[in-house]
């Protein structure tokens, strides 16, 4: 997140830079205008700065070797960062999806632990499908992966070990921080 942050803020905070930029997304007629900037306040944005930050990786590399600054990011050349970069991207899209989900008004409290309990049994279904490797509810990292040659692929082994890591200690932290949910689940089984 650090380096994609850095590199936003490179592109979007200068005047003369962000112009640049948006010339170059108009001249390659990509469905953006420019990136989104990434505020720690609403950490939501998170998700859409770094999906918006994937679907532009290419004008970003072109940008940047035109302005010479390519070396400055040796991460955007980097298999191995850009798989990670890409698992980060789609698992931040879907704990967005979930908390977008659980905002509102008229949510009840079964509504949400309705909702909690679907996504921790998401949890699984997510690990299932990187140990599998098909990749279905990952899409960006999908793409990465197929764009691997044949010399580039022994690393994905490792790396699929880190994502399934961060996956259980994401199952684990979310069984965790909604225990009480469980608890109470019995009981709102007799309200329903």
């Amino acid at each position: 997140m650090a380096v994609a942050t850095k590199i936003v803020n490179l592109i979007s905070w200068q005047a003369l830079n962000k112009r640049k930029f948006d010339a170059l997304l108009d001249e390659v007629n990509s469905v953006y205008n420019g990136l989104l900037m990434h505020n720690n306040v609403r950490w939501l944005s998170r998700g859409n700065v770094l999906q918006r930050f994937v679907d532009c990786l290419e004008e970003i590399r072109l940008f940047l070797k035109n302005e010479g600054k390519i070396k400055q990011y040796p991460q955007l050349l980097n298999v191995m960062w850009l798989s990670k970069l890409m698992f980060f991207t789609d698992i931040c899209q879907r704990f967005n999806e979930l908390n977008v989900k659980l905002q509102g008004i008229n949510k009840t409290t079964i509504v949400m632990i309705d909702l909690n309990r679907t996504f921790d049994a998401k949890l699984h279904v997510f690990r299932n499908d990187i140990i599998t490797r098909n990749y279905k509810y990952f899409p960006s990292l999908k793409k990465n992966i197929n764009d691997l040659d044949i010399h580039e692929k022994p690393g994905e082994e490792t790396v699929t070990q880190e994502f399934i890591s961060v996956i259980d200690s994401s199952i684990n932290e979310f069984s965790a921080r909604f225990s009480q949910f469980k608890e109470l689940s019995e009981t709102l089984k007799f309200i329903m």
